[in-house]
């Protein structure tokens, strides 16, 4: 059941915006005055799963350029059974019903150890023989599930930083559920913070740095013309990789429909996580594969190596109006055999074929995205205790995913 926080003490002020329509009629049919919207006299409803949603009014708030924030993305999330994560669902509703801003909310166990240096780790994997526990935390994280991003969405004219505080009590109620003590909201771009950044931390937040987005700004109308634009031996050196990963057998089919083979990309995304250094990403199920496929439909492909009749690798990607997003990577185990590059090269030319604004290549493997165009992004989270010595304890932690250097390459012949 959705449980309901009444929330005439969080907020105070009352904002001049124009409200969405739950009905969700076209914009044409709006009223487009504005109407007073009272936020202390809105009403915050936690929802246990997204289905108790309507899809159209949570999809209004998002438009069709956010795929990771969509009713049927966050569907599919729910229903893969990831780690055990819970997920719920705020909603901000005004006097009328009408939604004035939404996000996604989960918990997650999460082993801060991998984020420690190797003698650090080394100490802390004998102490786990006497203490299974020790540093595996129980984390309230807002933010958009498997992918980067910030979850919360407003409607348009509210600003998010003012629903900040309805978001934060929203966070405490579910750690308090869950018996969770760290509360994370992610990620924010450098540029993109407005003053959420002030807002966060009068809650008591703590600016953290996550690891940075790579992400490639669109300027070419054919994917010949993006290879042209390549300084000479950057060229070069792309071909040369895509031609030695071709003279192993390896060629790229697209997928539309790739979840009959779930179990198989599963554990080609198992063998990449195993192989991991540092910190690893959520362990996928075949659920997963399943649910991206049925739920997104055309707005999902599988892209996969194949070998002289095998299915050795895969990248998936999804698609929205303005963005294309790799998002998991998985082979067969043995020697790599250029899959990856010949992967990423083909989530570009689909990247550029589709007319998409940015071309988001995730976190992680920085060196070999940016040789091919990608500009490394800083992205920052926010983090508090709702225990006063925890929150003490943490405070004193260095900011450990701050990368050491942002990667910036004069790649191109001309910088537009």
């Amino acid at each position: 059941m959705p449980n309901y926080m009444n929330l005439k003490q969080a907020v105070s002020s009352t904002l001049n915006i124009p409200v969405a329509s739950v009905e969700q009629r076209p914009l044409k049919a709006l009223n487009t005055k504005d109407c007073l919207v009272d936020l202390s006299r809105c009403e915050l409803v936690i929802h246990d799963s997204i289905t108790e949603i309507s899809r159209k009014s949570w999809d209004y708030l998002i438009g069709n350029s956010s795929i990771t924030h969509s009713f049927d993305y966050l569907l599919a999330i729910q229903n893969s059974s990831i780690s055990g994560s819970r997920y719920y669902y705020p909603v901000v509703y005004d006097r009328d019903k009408n939604i004035v801003a939404h996000a996604c909310i989960y918990t997650v166990r999460t082993d801060v150890a991998q984020l420690l240096p190797k003698p650090l780790f080394g100490l802390v994997q004998s102490l786990r023989k006497f203490w299974p526990s020790l540093l595996s935390v129980e984390i309230t994280e807002c933010a958009t599930p498997l992918s980067w991003g910030c979850s919360i969405s407003v409607v348009k004219g509210l600003s998010r930083s003012s629903v900040l505080p309805l978001i934060n009590d929203a966070m405490i109620s579910i750690a308090e559920k869950s018996k969770s003590h760290l509360l994370v909201i992610r990620d924010f771009l450098q540029s993109g913070r407005d003053d959420s950044d002030e807002q966060l931390i009068s809650l008591g937040y703590q600016q953290r740095s996550n690891y940075p987005l790579a992400r490639i700004r669109v300027r070419w109308d054919s994917y010949d013309e993006y290879i042209g634009s390549f300084r000479a031996r950057y060229r070069k050196d792309i071909r040369r990789r895509i031609r030695i990963a071709e003279s192993a057998g390896n060629s790229v089919e697209v997928l539309d429909s790739f979840g009959s083979e779930s179990s198989r990309w599963a554990k080609q995304a198992s063998v990449i996580r195993e192989q991991t250094r540092g910190f690893r990403r959520e362990a996928l199920s075949p659920l997963y594969y399943e649910n991206m496929d049925d739920l997104l439909g055309h707005d999902s492909k599988l892209l996969v190596i194949n070998n002289r009749g095998k299915r050795v690798a895969h990248g998936m990607v999804i698609f929205d109006r303005e963005t294309t997003t790799a998002t998991f990577f998985g082979r067969e185990s043995g020697p790599p055999q250029g899959e990856w590059f010949q992967l990423i090269n083909s989530v570009i030319r689909i990247g550029i074929e589709r007319g998409s604004k940015h071309i988001s290549l995730g976190l992680g493997s920085y060196d070999g995205k940016s040789i091919v165009g990608a500009d490394i992004e800083p992205l920052v989270v926010y983090r508090r205790s709702t225990s006063p010595i925890i929150n003490f304890i943490i405070n004193l932690i260095p900011d450990l995913m701050k990368p050491k250097v942002l990667l910036n390459r004069n790649l191109f012949k001309t910088n537009r």
